[in-house]
């Protein structure tokens, strides 16, 4: 199902700065992305933290899926972790990916667009309007999930995450010299 190494692991947030890259970034050898990313890419962990969100989606073969307790559901891998409870899908894909990380392995998270909007490119698909995608709890989650990995937040502008920012163009760049 993965391969056993890769050196790349891309962690798709659902924040609009992900839309530049959804339909022109390589697949990699390991994308795990939130809640309805399959509708415009593979990937091969799906995270969701709501329960109707959960109960919506068709899991796949060949795929993984986690959520919470709370929005246990069957095939669906139930994240038993009290770090994850205050927290949402991205919570759960930096959960996940710091169980699947390989030493020197460059984590890119795209779509993290955490104090720049609070607008979702799924939207359309929620009919909730905007809503506010962090907490400080979150961030402070996240960072304490992924301490100790090499970590970056691909975006154009400066999003509030503690964690560095390289550009769409830089990711390409690193991800050519590979």
């Amino acid at each position: 199902m993965f391969p056993f190494f890769y050196d790349v692991m891309i962690i798709w947030f659902n924040g609009p700065s992900r839309d530049k890259l959804i339909d022109t970034l390589p697949q990699q050898k390991l994308e795990i992305g939130c809640n309805y990313i399959e509708q415009v890419r593979a990937v091969d962990v799906v995270c969701a933290f709501d329960t109707e969100v959960v109960h919506s989606i068709k899991t796949q073969p060949a795929r993984l899926y986690y959520t919470r307790p709370d929005a246990q559901y069957p095939n669906w891998i139930t994240v038993r972790d009290l770090r994850i409870g205050g927290g949402n899908s991205g919570v759960i894909a930096c959960w996940a990916a710091q169980k699947m990380a390989v030493a020197n392995e460059k984590i890119y998270i795209i779509g993290c667009d955490w104090g720049l909007s609070d607008n979702s490119s799924d939207d359309h698909i929620y009919n909730k309007g905007t809503q506010r995608k962090f907490t400080n709890n979150i961030k402070k989650t996240i960072e304490r999930l992924l301490h100790g990995l090499d970590v970056a937040v691909v975006n154009g502008a400066t999003p509030d995450v503690q964690f560095p920012v390289i550009t769409e163009e830089h990711l390409l760049q690193e991800l050519s010299n590979k």
